[in-house]
């Protein structure tokens, strides 16, 4: 099979998660004003109560299924077969996952306000079953998941501007954004049957279970992190508290979403190149795709720190400033996110050690739980100290997960070198230059355009004064003549 440009690829994921960063700030705005923090609330408890089932309907398939079919794409007959086997798993994890969703909502929440939208996302179950977008991740088909999604997401804005008027209308919220992932998940099965077809000659179950089992915890550890401190809210707080830290998570994740493309758009490459043993191109591009990286991450986090305040009232308005200090702790929240995706996704998963991960993405989510029980007790448990609690827990498990790859996979990973920590140095600027303009500038939205204006102006310039071979990267690659960044 013939590569995909890796540089076109991620041009065509970043141009599909700027896509995906414009809607939100098109209807984010619009929902929040319009459905209000009880209201949202209760779609988000939901949401959160559905994503505890959904993670064993999904049962790891996509990020197993992206790293094999990564290592196994040239050969038709293997991809088939392990196509077939992945559908037949998914047909029945989600099958039994609807089932035993619909009596424990029943049971458990049967007399609450949030019980018809827990019945609404049960159809997310059975379309589950569609959900193969990671072959299409895996065969580097970036062109079509970005067209489909624009097409989509555009016909989502136009029923959503026509169907949610008022705050009673959060059920017809939530089944758009239910329709829009069905939708999806059926247009890309459609597209993969044109050219993968059923073979049940060597279809293969039992030998599956137990590596989807260990990626299944790995790759959902937001259950022991923000999932928890979500479901912990809703129980000890009200839906309102629910919705105060959804909309900083969702703030951070419209930043966050972008800069993943970098990181989701290499694994199939990495896995490809660890898989042939390819040792020392597997390092150069796990080094140079780290650069990148971090020179996007760490001006993005300090920058969204800066503004938070002024964020908050920008996307939910007043009603909403009591997530000012939540979305400031997601900020520095978002580096350790980023830095642990690297290490876990790009170094310990496709090294297939996900057996290690597990227990360190355990470990630390068990601290998360101590440590929320701790502010409950203390009565002093709110989304800010929630969320500040899972930034401790994350940066605990950077730690383990970078020692781990140091001493004991011997991968030569270095992130604490100048030639990555320096764009977190040039970000610190940002701190001064926002005391400062705040010394000038008054009304929140001329703080939020002028903040954001000198920082990029200012970052920008050092790296053109330094001479960064990040920056000198993509200008070369602009104009058609690529300089890869040296390793370091």
């Amino acid at each position: 099979m013939q590569k995909s440009s890796l540089f076109k690829n991620i041009i065509y994921k970043i141009v599909l998660n700027i896509f995906n960063i414009i809607i939100p700030i098109l209807v984010g705005p619009y929902v929040y004003r319009t459905l209000g923090a009880d209201s949202i609330g209760k779609v988000q408890t939901s949401e959160t109560i559905f994503n505890y089932f959904f993670i064993f309907a999904v049962f790891g398939i996509y990020q197993y299924g992206l790293r094999e079919m990564s290592r196994i794409k040239d050969d038709k007959i293997k991809v088939n077969q392990f196509f077939t086997s992945m559908l037949t798993l998914s047909i029945g994890t989600s099958i039994i996952t609807f089932v035993v969703y619909l009596f424990f909502s029943y049971i458990g929440y049967g007399e609450k306000a949030i019980f018809p939208v827990l019945m609404m996302y049960s159809v997310n179950l059975i379309g589950n079953i569609f959900y193969v977008e990671w072959v299409n991740e895996a065969r580097e088909k970036y062109d079509f998941i970005t067209i489909k999604t624009v097409i989509i997401k555009i016909i989502y804005i136009a029923l959503l501007f026509t169907l949610v008027k008022t705050s009673s209308d959060y059920k017809q919220y939530a089944f758009l954004l239910i329709l829009t992932t069905v939708l999806n998940n059926i247009v890309s099965f459609i597209y993969i049957k044109r050219t993968i077809k059923l073979d049940f000659s060597n279809i293969k179950i039992k030998n599956h279970i137990k590596p989807l089992l260990l990626v299944v915890i790995f790759s959902n550890a937001n259950v022991l992190y923000n999932q928890l401190d979500r479901f912990m809210l809703y129980e000890v707080i009200n839906e309102a508290s629910v919705s105060y830290y959804v909309m900083a998570q969702q703030i951070m994740g419209i930043i966050n979403t972008l800069m993943l493309s970098i990181i989701q758009v290499t694994i199939p490459r990495l896995s490809y190149l660890s898989g042939s043993e390819d040792e020392d191109s597997y390092l150069i591009l796990l080094n140079n795709i780290s650069k990148i990286y971090f020179a996007f991450l760490f001006p993005a986090s300090i920058g969204l720190f800066v503004i938070s305040d002024v964020g908050i009232l920008l996307y939910g308005g007043p009603k909403f400033v009591s997530a000012q200090s939540t979305l400031a702790v997601f900020a520095i929240y978002m580096i350790s996110l980023g830095i642990e995706s690297i290490l876990s996704n790009q170094v310990i998963y496709v090294k297939k050690k996900e057996n290690v991960l597990v227990k360190l993405v355990l470990i630390c989510g068990i601290l998360n739980f101590i440590l929320n029980s701790a502010l409950i007790y203390m009565k002093w448990f709110s989304p800010t100290t929630a969320i500040l609690t899972t930034a401790i827990s994350n940066f605990l498990l950077v730690i383990l997960e970078y020692v781990y790859i140091r001493k004991y996979l011997k991968v030569n990973y270095n992130f604490l070198n100048f030639s990555k920590l320096k764009y977190f140095y040039y970000s610190l600027l940002f701190l001064p230059i926002a005391y400062v303009i705040r010394l000038f500038v008054t009304h929140y939205i001329s703080i939020f355009i002028v903040t954001v204006a000198v920082c990029i102006t200012v970052y920008a310039a050092i790296l053109f004064i330094t001479k960064d071979e990040i920056l000198t990267m993509f200008i070369d690659k602009i104009k058609g003549r690529f300089r890869k960044p040296t390793q370091s």
